[in-house]
């Protein structure tokens, strides 16, 4: 448990970080954490997903993960949903798949082929 009062754009981002740690993705995965703001104590952040290659090193598409801090209660509770999704997952209920990742980036590339510019 993490209490509110410790909670800051910075620790947010060390927070998220350890969390996307533990799960078990394949190292060709990278990701970044941007902190997206914070609204009544909801601290919002961002973890955008892609597997960069040395020929294309900008991918296609990337998968986005989106957390959420809530400090309104004396312990921070922390959620997570990913791009596209409703479903809030709970980091210490639910084990991350990173099948989730690959649908969403099939689904955009999929999509992609589809559009004629």
């Amino acid at each position: 448990m993490v209490a509110s009062s410790d909670i800051n754009e910075d620790s947010g981002i060390d927070i998220v970080d350890q969390i996307v740690r533990t799960w078990n993705v394949n190292e060709a995965w990278l990701y970044c954490i941007d902190f997206m703001g914070c609204q009544n104590g909801n601290f919002s952040f961002r973890v955008k997903y892609s597997i960069p290659t040395r020929m294309k090193p900008v991918p296609n598409a990337t998968a986005s993960v989106y957390f959420n801090i809530d400090t309104t209660q004396v312990d921070a509770v922390i959620t997570y949903v990913l791009e596209a999704h409703r479903l809030i997952h709970d980091p210490n209920k639910t084990v991350f798949r990173e099948k989730w990742l690959k649908d969403i980036i099939t689904t955009k590339n999929i999509m992609m082929d589809d559009i004629t510019f």
